[in-house]
């Protein structure tokens, strides 16, 4: 996990203080309880909102059971508290198999870009190389969204629907960055996106569901 938990390096940059735990070491001390991990299997669509890990909420981690062993864990990591010194922010996603020993490693950060320091591993809605996770093995494709207050929204879905789903996304993250007033059209597109019906969010941000209705 490199950076992204003080259990497998110590500190980020020497001299300064060290970094927080991933989801993963906070679920075995006990720190995260059950509801507040959200449990989505391969193959459905569940869109969530991530508080930050380090600052603690209602919902802190969505989890993709794989099988018997093995399942992933989708956490939103920021500059809050303990995790000031990550070396970036954002959607993060660890691949847990209890197979493999501790000593081994039974986690792995499934970064985003792959860097040795780990520095561009969290997953971001404005970043075109960094906007989608696609495991087709499995049928899960995850999507980092918009900010809601200090929580990150996420959806899990099938590789299938991802590309259709980005586009939304994106298109709403437009409407809240022009700040335009529009405020009506954000919250439908927002609700038609919530409703899993991406299609129809879209239309709504880029203005074609009015014309063909």
């Amino acid at each position: 996990m490199g950076p992204w938990d003080i259990m497998s390096q110590h500190f980020v940059e020497k001299g300064k203080p060290p970094q927080g735990i991933s989801s993963f070491t906070k679920i075995r001390l006990g720190w995260i309880n059950k509801q507040q991990v959200q449990v989505v299997k391969p193959g459905e669509t569940e869109i969530a909102f991530l508080s930050p890990l380090s600052k603690g909420g209602d919902l802190l981690a969505v989890k993709i059971p794989i099988d018997e062993w093995s399942h992933y864990l989708i956490e939103n990591r920021q500059p809050i508290g303990f995790d000031r010194m990550l070396p970036d922010s954002g959607i993060l996603i660890l691949e847990v198999n209890r197979e493999i020993s501790d000593a081994d490693g039974p986690v792995r950060v499934k970064s985003a870009v792959s860097t040795r320091t780990f520095d561009q591993a969290t997953y971001k809605l404005e970043v075109s190389n960094r906007n989608v996770f696609v495991d087709k093995q499995h049928n899960i494709a995850v999507i980092p969204l918009w900010k809601e207050k200090e929580n990150l929204g996420v959806v899990v879905t099938t590789p299938d629907r991802s590309k259709v789903a980005i586009n939304a996304a994106l298109a709403i993250q437009k409407l809240i960055d022009q700040n335009s007033g529009n405020e009506k059209v954000l919250s439908e597109s927002i609700a038609a996106f919530k409703n899993k019906d991406f299609e129809k969010s879209f239309d709504i941000a880029v203005g074609k569901w009015k014309r063909s209705n």
